[in-house]
């Protein structure tokens, strides 16, 4: 089976033909593509700002690892309790009415040990949904803290048991202290 030269070029323009529609079926899916957009990402969430600089911002939204206790394979270590019971109790050589009293007491002590399992983890449970803790009102503030200081005077009201109080006067602001001091050396010099 011989070609003729004209036969391949024929076969080449065909593939040639073919694959320019491959190439523009693909460049219209890429256009289809780029031209839908995405939802904007959330301020603070992306990964590099406008100006270059990469933002951390998300880190502060994610919750704080918890530490995990081992878990008990409870179920496994209860079936081994009743099984050892049961076990016990046959080597014990009792009899049928004693080992079935074991069993019930075995039992008893398993739900008990379950239902106080149960209780512990609703508790964590509620203490983790709990409010915080916010202490009572602090008691009303003392009024006599903000009343200014007074004198006992004896002298004014001599015919009264009560004493007669004052207020004492604060001693001038330092503008008026120039004012009163020449006022009293005036008084003084004209007397």
């Amino acid at each position: 089976m011989s070609s003729t030269p004209e036969h391949d070029e024929a076969e080449v323009a065909e593939e040639l033909r073919r694959l320019g529609g491959q190439v523009e079926t693909l460049q219209a899916e890429v256009r289809r593509l780029t031209s839908t957009s995405l939802p904007p990402a959330d301020p603070g969430w992306a990964d590099e700002r406008r100006d270059g600089t990469v933002s951390y911002a998300w880190l502060s939204a994610l919750e704080a690892p918890v530490r995990r206790t081992p878990q008990v394979p409870r179920l496994l270590l209860e079936g081994l309790f009743l099984a050892a019971c049961a076990v016990a109790a046959g080597i014990a050589e009792l009899d049928p009415v004693a080992i079935a009293a074991v069993m019930a007491g075995a039992w008893v002590l398993v739900a008990l040990i379950e239902w106080t399992a149960s209780q512990v983890d609703r508790r964590r449970e509620r203490m983790l949904v709990a409010p915080p803790y916010v202490p009572p009102a602090p008691p009303p503030a003392d009024p006599s803290w903000f009343v200014p200081p007074v004198e006992h005077t004896l002298l004014d009201n001599a015919e009264s048991t009560d004493s007669v109080t004052g207020v004492t006067r604060l001693p001038p602001a330092p503008d008026d202290a120039e004012a009163e001091l020449e006022a009293t050396m005036e008084r003084r010099s004209a007397d």
